[in-house]
């Protein structure tokens, strides 16, 4: 932002939360199509609201969160990448196979119903080809580059010092349902 309150130009823009109305809906639709039983989702949850899986944006940019959605919808992009220790500084629990979630664009829009099916964790530093072949993002030296500097950004605002021979995780996924 400028000093008038103006957005900078060519500075990103931030991503937007999807709002619980436009969650429902996508959710709804997406687990009829896909024949998806939610108590089958998510055992254990005392709350009926909690039977809707976790959504989120990739990226951390709204322009960058519509790209890769759109990777995703059209099956280039099976994959992404997480640095370990942000789950750890946010006390969040690691993906697991199996987890369903809702991938949204950069406006806070649904359009994915995913299930992982696969989680793998490597130091960054021995991260190969094959997961930037999965991320569906440009060759492998352009997935170190952008996820160096990516995870580098995430360690900084959650106040954790980047550690270049950290872990990766790496939650691959089947596409359930997109619109």
């Amino acid at each position: 932002m400028s000093e008038n309150g103006m957005p900078e130009k060519n500075s990103p823009s931030q991503l937007i939360e999807p709002e619980d109305a436009l969650l429902e809906a996508f959710w709804t639709r997406a687990k009829n199509v896909a024949k998806i039983n939610p108590l089958e989702v998510i055992v254990g949850l005392d709350s009926v609201s909690a039977l809707r899986p976790s959504a989120y944006s990739l990226g951390d940019s709204s322009e960058e969160a519509d790209r890769l959605c759109k990777l995703v919808m059209d099956g280039t992009k099976r994959a992404t990448s997480s640095w370990v220790a942000s789950y750890q500084a946010e006390d969040a629990p690691l993906p697991e196979v199996g987890e369903l979630s809702i991938i949204c664009d950069g406006s806070g829009t649904p359009h994915v119903l995913a299930r992982t099916s696969k989680v793998t964790t490597v130091a960054f530093q021995e991260a190969g080809p094959e997961i930037a072949m999965a991320e569906g993002e440009g060759t492998f030296a352009q997935w170190k580059a952008e996820h160096d500097a990516f995870f580098r950004r995430e360690c900084e605002e959650l106040g954790i010092a980047f550690d270049p021979d950290g872990q990766v995780l790496t939650e691959y996924f089947e596409v359930l349902y997109s619109h």
